[in-house]
């Protein structure tokens, strides 16, 4: 239990190495604790497209970080959480769980009252959050809260036999079936990332892969994203979290998976497969042995993370969502 008045304070951008040191253990101690949240992804998300004027509002209980909330005010007064919903799945801020709504009701107060807002606009809140309550209450009528993205998670077991029990007899027979097309008749293999010399090779790989499964991903990768994918494969190789896959068949690299480790959730972050290789599944396969991998690190969910793909379901996900919230001064 904290104190019921904590100490509420409003520090630039530039302040950041006064939270870094405290924020990941206010995030162990907080009622959502994913990865999106640590400080390590939010400072390499402004390091490379951070605009705007960035605030961090705090909460301390004595010396204690008890609450912190990364916003960042856009033109026009747009007020955000920090960071991209382009590029980060879950965003919120944090508190400790057993005062949460208290300290969050605490940290808002101060955000819209001292803040130079014009409108509230927040990206891929989980659905559970205490955020949506008490900018609920805070807001009323101005408030609106809507579904936004869809985040299938798959459930998982203690050895891959047993996940695909767990499944309907017809995803179990299509896993396998799929499995099957694409590493039968021909010698395959399957890597992952563990050295920076293997992220130089399999980088430029899966930018390849990425962009060839799909218009829109092609798109979206623009150099600038590139560099910024670059810099948290080799962050999250060095803090042990990347899982950057390759699933290659007779000698080609035709499926690619980027996800993280963190806790015990296995993060499907992005992926992409050769189309000329669809007789075999590339893209199926290379999810399949990713889960396998999950299983095999110990991981007890297995987040698709956003959008409705019908893939993700063939693999006995359920929905979770984010929530979407906007408020006008």
């Amino acid at each position: 239990m904290v104190t019921a008045c904590p100490t509420v304070e409003i520090l630039k951008e530039g302040a950041f190495s006064r939270v870094s040191s405290d924020w990941d253990s206010l995030l162990a101690a907080s009622y959502d604790t994913r990865f999106f949240l640590t400080s390590t992804w939010h400072r390499l998300w402004w390091d490379h497209f951070g605009g705007g004027d960035g605030y961090f509002v705090t909460a301390r209980d004595g010396d204690a970080l008890i609450g912190l909330l990364p916003l960042q005010i856009l033109e026009g007064g747009i007020v955000t959480l920090t960071g991209d919903w382009n590029v980060s799945d879950y965003m919120d801020g944090l508190a400790c769980r057993d005062d949460a709504q208290a300290i969050l009701r605490a940290l808002w107060e101060t955000a819209l009252s001292d803040l130079p807002w014009r409108s509230l606009d927040l990206h891929h809140v989980p659905s559970g959050s205490p955020t949506i309550a008490v900018l609920g209450d805070l807001l009323g009528d101005r408030v609106q809260i809507e579904e936004e993205q869809v985040c299938p998670v798959a459930l998982l077991c203690n050895s891959w036999d047993g996940y695909l029990q767990m499944l309907s007899k017809k995803q179990r027979h299509e896993i396998r079936r799929k499995l099957r097309r694409a590493t039968d008749g021909a010698e395959w293999s399957y890597r992952t990332a563990a050295t920076e010399d293997d992220i130089d090779r399999d980088m430029p790989v899966f930018f390849r892969l990425h962009e060839l499964s799909a218009r829109e991903k092609a798109r979206f990768m623009t150099p600038d994203m590139r560099q910024y994918f670059v810099a948290v494969a080799r962050t999250f190789l060095r803090a042990g979290n990347l899982r950057l896959s390759v699933f290659r068949r007779a000698g080609v690299d035709i499926a690619a998976t980027m996800s993280f480790l963190y806790r015990d959730r296995y993060l499907l972050y992005n992926s992409g497969y050769d189309p000329s290789f669809a007789a075999h599944s590339p893209g199926i396969a290379a999810v399949a042995l990713a889960m396998q991998q999950a299983i095999e690190e110990k991981a007890v969910a297995f987040d698709f993370l956003s959008g409705d793909e019908p893939y993700k379901y063939q693999f006995g996900a359920t929905n979770t969502y984010t929530c979407r919230i906007r408020a006008s001064r």
